[in-house]
């Protein structure tokens, strides 16, 4: 039997995950579900790596797993989340905030991490486009509740108004991301 270069990735991948000795010491590793998937997703571009570091974090953590809401359920949050109005970020304080996307399709699943101390985000905008062209760049924004040093997920539902790109198909390499803007309280 062959093996494609993504199945021998994701094989790499669930053998480093089931064996966290070998990928990482005691002081990296992840303590919580949310940890783990934002620390592992990192650079991740294909749905069978993200989906077997989904499968490894719920094993670690399946106390936990409990409590994240499932991908259909993930709800905007209030704007008021604490006493206080939004305000944009500064680009410092955007620099804290660390972002990783499980793709599927055109649903994008983001996973932030805030690592600002004394700030709650309230609002995260993400740009998306084809990138084979630039110019088609579109901005989502979702409502959000992530405390300080907290991390939390959101769901971003992109349309695409180029007509040459298909979202469903080899989406990983076509199509490219960024954290734009994001809202906060303090």
């Amino acid at each position: 039997m062959k093996m494609t270069s993504r199945q021998i990735y994701a094989v790499l991948v669930l053998a480093v995950l089931a064996s966290p000795s070998m990928g990482q010491t005691d002081q990296t590793r992840p303590s919580t579900y949310d940890e783990c998937i934002t620390d592992s997703m990192q650079g991740v571009g294909s749905d069978v790596a993200a989906n077997a570091i989904i499968s490894s974090c719920r094993n670690q953590f399946p106390e936990q797993v409990e409590a994240v809401a499932p991908q259909e359920d993930i709800a905007p949050q209030p704007e008021d989340v604490a006493s206080g109005t939004s305000r944009d970020l500064t680009p410092e304080e955007l620099g804290m905030l660390n972002a990783t996307a499980f793709v599927s399709g055109n649903s994008y699943r983001m996973t932030f991490r805030n690592g600002n101390e004394h700030l709650t985000l309230t609002e995260v905008t993400i740009a998306v486009w084809d990138k084979s062209n630039p110019d088609g760049r579109q901005e989502y924004s979702q409502k959000v509740r992530i405390g300080p040093l907290q991390s939390d997920s959101a769901k971003y539902t992109v349309v695409s108004k180029s007509t040459g790109f298909d979202w469903s198909s080899t989406y990983e390499d076509e199509s490219a991301w960024i954290v734009t803007a994001a809202k906060g309280m303090d």
